[in-house]
């Protein structure tokens, strides 16, 4: 898949005719799934090339600083969703304020048209571009035909009679509900990033943990204790992981501690992505390590039953 940061950097030729794919698309959930996986099938369809049109940072970052964490993918695990689905090429634009100035026309005629050349673009039903979101999927569809260029509006998809959205994701991830979360995005919302050392104070109680450190603008499930599978480039492991402060020790930064189940070995300075599988239960402070000891035991056989029935089911 081909990839520019920037319009300087695509291409005056990618190949064929160009179909686009227009969306931020944070997560790549089941419904953008749906968005280019039309667009690919278009470009298949005319013997042409499909290009996915996102952006970094997030809009909504711009837009609205200062707020929590929103991320559902970092742009590198957006990136290597796109190159799973079949996308030919990902135009990646830097948006700032001054981008987020530009008139919807300027849009249509200049980047879409004059600059990337379409020949058909897909978005979702709810699209908007422009200063101030003033275009709308009715002004792209009738500019589409003004200039003879084929326009596909996408439905959203619909899971337990709602729209899917990626707004919806970050609230499920947010209340712990890592299981709805696994059925919107069509797979397993994951934490990925480097594993750093701790105090060790897990090892000295008998459940040695990796300590994940997630990227910073990720949106981080409610505290809790989890079912997780745990990928660490090698092998894939099952876990528990905690997401929280430990208060049984004080309340400290909130921190990804994962247990990993059948493994003997240190991970620091690795790389690994945790998958969360379920909720097994909210975080709380014991009497004492005996006891924290105790539950610790029965939150791994608790993720242990859980992995062996393969968690929440996968909308494909």
């Amino acid at each position: 898949m081909h990839i520019a940061r920037d319009l300087a950097e695509v291409p005056p030729d990618l190949g064929g005719p160009v179909v686009l794919a227009l969306g931020t698309f944070d997560g790549v959930h089941v419904g953008h799934r749906r968005v280019i996986g039309t667009a690919v099938a278009r470009a298949r369809a005319i013997n042409g090339k499909a290009a996915v049109v996102t952006f970094e940072p997030h809009p909504a970052e711009v837009l609205y600083p200062g707020g929590e964490p929103m991320l559902l993918t970092t742009l590198d695990e957006r990136l290597a969703l796109l190159a799973q689905i079949g996308v030919d090429a990902a135009i990646v634009l830097p948006f700032d304020e001054q981008f987020a100035r530009m008139p919807a026309q300027t849009w249509l005629d200049e980047v879409l048209a004059a600059r990337l050349r379409a020949r058909e673009i897909v978005v979702g039903a709810s699209y908007t571009f422009g200063h101030g979101r003033e275009g709308t999927t009715e002004r792209l569809a009738a500019w589409g035909r003004e200039r003879g260029l084929a326009v596909h509006l996408v439905p959203a998809v619909r899971v337990d009679g709602e729209p899917v959205s990626s707004s919806r994701i970050r609230t499920a991830v947010r209340r712990g509900a890592v299981g709805a979360a696994t059925r919107l995005l069509g797979r397993r919302y994951s934490l990925r990033g480097p594993v750093v050392r701790g105090d060790g104070r897990g090892r000295t109680i008998g459940f040695p943990t990796a300590n994940l450190a997630p990227p910073a603008r990720k949106v981080l499930p409610a505290l809790g204790v989890y079912a997780t599978s745990v990928e660490t480039g090698e092998r894939r492991y099952g876990g528990a992981t905690n997401v929280g402060r430990r208060p049984t020790f004080g309340p400290r930064e909130v921190t990804v501690e994962t247990f990993l189940l059948d493994f003997d070995g240190d991970l620091t300075g690795r790389e690994i992505a945790v998958e969360f599988v379920e909720r097994i239960r909210e975080e709380r402070a014991f009497a004492g390590v005996h006891e924290l000891v105790r539950q610790i035991a029965t939150d791994v056989a608790q993720a242990q039953q859980l992995l062996a029935r393969g968690g929440p089911s996968i909308i494909r």
